[in-house]
Parts: structure tokens; sequence; C-alpha cells
């Protein structure tokens, strides 16, 4: 990184880390609220092989994006420009976001075939393989430092 911190101090990306896993952790229970409500809405038909099929094909599209879309967003910065931590952490976060968003939409779509269907089995996949997708692409410390890391490799220094 760009920018040392003082011994007894986190690294920037810290606070912005914080934040996120945060949401991340509020996602998730709104996945599991999701699931449990349209589950004790919906009554007692699971639904047939084809909503089963239907709802994994779409979890592995989600999750699948959630994984690859925001490491396509974080392009390095010129090796010139000027130090910008606002900008920086705005991607990190615009990329933080957009990759829990892409993990919850399987629970989403899943609740709207469930309740457009009259069976809860779309909205449980959805659930199952939103919880995964959350929990695999939450913001770590990691991950955000090599998002980082990616913003500098060219060269230039972000500022965080």
């Amino acid at each position: 990184m760009s920018t040392p911190t003082s011994p007894g101090s986190g690294a920037p990306t810290d606070d912005l880390g914080r934040a996120l896993r945060l949401v991340s952790l509020a996602m998730l229970g709104g996945v599991a609220i999701i699931a449990a409500i349209t589950v004790a809405t919906i009554g007692d038909s699971p639904g047939s092989g084809v909503d089963a099929f239907g709802a994994i094909v779409v979890s592995v599209v989600f999750v699948a994006a959630a994984f690859l879309i925001p490491r396509r967003m974080i392009k390095p910065w010129p090796p010139g420009s000027a130090p910008d931590p606002t900008k920086a952490a705005g991607q990190l976060r615009s990329a933080a976001f957009l990759s829990l968003v892409l993990a919850e939409l399987p629970t989403l779509i899943g609740l709207v075939n469930s309740f457009a269907r009259g069976v809860w089995l779309p909205v449980v996949i959805g659930a199952l393989f939103s919880v995964a997708g959350l929990l695999l692409t939450a913001p770590t410390a990691d991950r955000l430092r090599g998002w980082l890391a990616r913003l500098e490799s060219a060269g230039a220094r972000t500022g965080l």
C-alpha cells in the first residue's frame, strides 16, 4: 500500500472493511429472514424438478458474477495519477457492494419465483446459494488489500 500506517493502528482499509462487513452481515440476515418467511407463508408444496433446476441455474450465474464482475471493475490506475484516497475508497466500496448485491440476487429471484408458482423450493435453493455467495465474497481484509493492490499494480498510488 502507498501510505504507511503508524504502529498500533490498522490498515487504511480497515474502517471501510468494518463498515462493509456490517452490510454483508445485514444482507446475510436478510436472506435468512426472507427464506424463513417465504417458506412459512407458501405452504407445503416444495415444487418440481424444473423449479429446482431453474433456481440452481439462476443461482450459479449470479454467484459466479459476484466473484467475477468486481474484479473486472477494479482496473489499475495510470502511473502518473495523483493519489486520491476518496476515489480509491469509492472504487473499493462499489466493487464490494456490487459483489454483495449479486450474491443476494438468487434469494430475491427465488422469492419472486416461489410466490409466482406457489412453491417454496426456489427461495430455499436461492437462499443457500446466496449464503454461500455472501460468505465467499464478503469484503474481508485480505480481499480489500488485494483489490487495493490491483488498483496500485501499474505503479500509481491511491493514497490509502
